[in-house]
């Protein structure tokens, strides 16, 4: 069978700078994610078909999708390939309420969304999100770096592995082989719930009405931070995750002292509580790149 490649120009529904949603979340940095010379790319796997795929910017309103199969594999429908991009990229999120409330609240919020920020970089399912998820619990950055690209390694063999290939993996493979650490029996009890109660299919793909926060709590070493997370990866900002980035801005940028009222603070943003913690900070960000002056 020989190597398949596909190319597919489209528009994003929404508005779109790859740029910056690339850097709007950390995702990028763990693999199977690379970003090099503006494109973004991955080893992915859609069904029967393995191979690489490519998203690159040519134009404001220009999104160029590339698939190179393996040539052992099938080649996988145009709308597997454009569904995992969409995901990926958040094209799903509906911004029109968030801006709105920014516009009262924070008006550079909105303007970053309206000029094609502010959407979170995610895994291509939900499960790639959750395990993720479990590998920032109680460690360093470069720990879930490494963590993570193990798993894709030595589990995955190059992609972000299915449920099934973690469960085929074992606890002491995970623990010992990926060095997940006291991870392992977590992310192995949680994958068996999630697939049993069909919260998640055999791919990783969820649906949000189904993993909500108190069903997320409800699994064996998941917690209100980890809980949060995994709801803001599926859109729901309502809820802070609770970590030592959020208390040290609350600290060093906002003065304030304890939790409780680093929630007051956001209380304001309702819904939005996340992006309104998370977008300001982008955009000191990006202002102090540019040499520019900036107030929380």
């Amino acid at each position: 069978m020989a190597a398949v490649t596909r190319r597919f120009t489209i528009a994003p529904p929404v508005p779109f700078r790859l740029e910056q949603v690339v850097r709007t979340h950390g995702w990028v940095e763990l693999a199977p994610w690379r970003w090099e010379a503006g494109v973004l790319a991955r080893r992915e796997r859609l069904g029967d078909a393995t191979g690489e795929l490519a998203i690159r910017q040519s134009a404001p309103t220009r999104v160029v999708v590339t698939w190179r199969g393996d040539a052992d594999t099938p080649a996988p429908a145009r709308r597997a390939v454009l569904d995992a991009v969409g995901r990926a990229l958040s094209w799903d999120w509906d911004h029109a309420a968030f801006c709105t409330l920014a516009d009262a609240l924070d008006p550079a919020a909105a303007a970053l969304v309206l000029a094609g920020g502010g959407r979170l970089l995610r895994g291509t399912s939900f499960y790639e999100d959750f395990v993720k998820t479990v590998c920032t619990i109680n460690t360093s950055w470069a720990g879930t770096i490494a963590m993570t690209t193990r798993l894709v390694e030595r589990v995955g063999r190059g992609t972000f592995p299915t449920p099934r290939q973690v469960l085929r993996a074992g606890e002491a493979r995970l623990r010992e082989r990926c060095r997940l650490g006291f991870r392992a029996p977590f992310v192995i009890a949680a994958t068996r719930r999630l697939l049993a109660d069909r919260a998640i299919d055999e791919a990783g793909h969820g649906v949000a009405d189904a993993l909500g926060y108190d069903y997320l709590l409800s699994l064996k070493g998941i917690g209100p931070y980890a809980a949060a997370h995994c709801r803001v990866l599926l859109h729901d900002f309502s809820r802070l995750p609770v970590d030592t980035v959020l208390m040290a801005h609350g600290r060093e940028r906002l003065g304030l002292a304890d939790l409780p009222a680093i929630e007051a603070f956001f209380e304001r943003w309702g819904d939005y509580r996340f992006l309104g913690f998370r977008l300001p900070r982008i955009l000191a960000r990006d202002a102090a790149r540019e040499g520019t002056q900036f107030s929380p």
